[in-house]
């Protein structure tokens, strides 16, 4: 029972024809576009790693953080994310070569901010295989406080 009317379901031909209305709307639903060429290719490819941290801007850890690894460039999949620790590490694996800059969602919520040091900015390379320890990104508390609803 997709469409209702009055706790009653619609008979199929209006369901139909009211689909086709929405769609024709542009409320229909979507899928993720196909992945292009490159982006095939760069998938075969060994993943690299980042490690790092969150930190606050005093420098203390931050556990329970999402991070997102944000690609830099049109055909660069987006790889799974990771969540800090107790002592704010964090691990991704990522797809390469690519560049990556990060997004840190904590409380459902991600804040971007014009920032110099908001991890959204960075543009940290890889190449594949690699190992790329000691990144620390700075999880702007006020900022997200200031973004609150």
């Amino acid at each position: 029972m997709i469409f209702a009317r009055l706790g009653r379901p619609l008979p199929a031909r209006a369901a139909a024809r009211l689909a086709g209305l929405l769609a024709l709307a542009g409320w229909s639903c979507a899928s993720a576009p196909r992945p292009s060429a490159a982006a095939r290719a760069l998938e075969k490819n060994p993943r690299a790693t980042i490690e790092g941290r969150v930190v606050d801007s005093a420098g203390s850890p931050v556990a329970g953080v999402s991070v997102y690894g944000l690609p830099r460039g049109k055909d660069i999949p987006w790889p799974l994310p990771a969540v800090t620790d107790s002592a704010g590490r964090f691990r991704l694996t990522v797809f390469a070569p690519a560049e990556y800059g990060f997004l840190l969602r904590s409380e459902g919520r991600t804040v971007v901010t014009l920032l110099p040091e908001d991890p959204s900015r960075l543009a940290i390379p890889v190449v594949p295989g690699e190992r790329r320890e000691g990144v620390e990104l700075v999880f702007l508390r006020e900022a997200w406080k200031e973004a609150a609803p």
